[in-house]
């Protein structure tokens, strides 16, 4: 039997994915309900945002990745097309750029941050 100290990595980045997807949903809902279809950057702006959050924010990187890669998924599929079709007009996948870099800043922010308490770590004990 494990105890909570033995917590087995891909078990956190599973449950860091399945929390990630679930956030990008109600990102996504709340996107569709705040902004009407044509208002796409506004749309779009909503997700990176949630991306770059969730970046910043998830332990594993995988399940960054992950939890980006969907985020584009949904606003392509969704959010653009209104119907889950992901391949049938390819003008919204250039927008999905602007995901990927708010998910970026979001992971650099948190290895600047894990920086500064290294460095703060070490000034401590010097």
């Amino acid at each position: 039997m494990r105890t909570r100290s033995e917590q087995d990595p891909a078990s956190s980045a599973a449950f860091g994915l399945a929390g990630g997807c679930a956030v990008v949903i109600a990102a996504a809902l709340a996107a569709a309900a705040m902004f009407a279809p044509a208002e796409l950057g506004a749309r779009l702006l909503v997700v990176a945002a949630a991306a770059g959050v969730l970046a910043r924010f998830l332990i594993d990187w995988r399940a960054c990745a992950g939890v980006t890669v969907f985020a584009a998924l949904v606003f392509v599929g969704f959010l653009a097309h209104q119907a889950g079709d992901l391949t049938g007009d390819l003008t919204p996948w250039p927008y999905t750029i602007a995901i990927g870099l708010a998910a970026v800043l979001g992971r650099g922010q948190r290895w600047f941050h894990a920086l500064n308490a290294h460095q703060a770590g070490r000034a401590t004990q010097s």
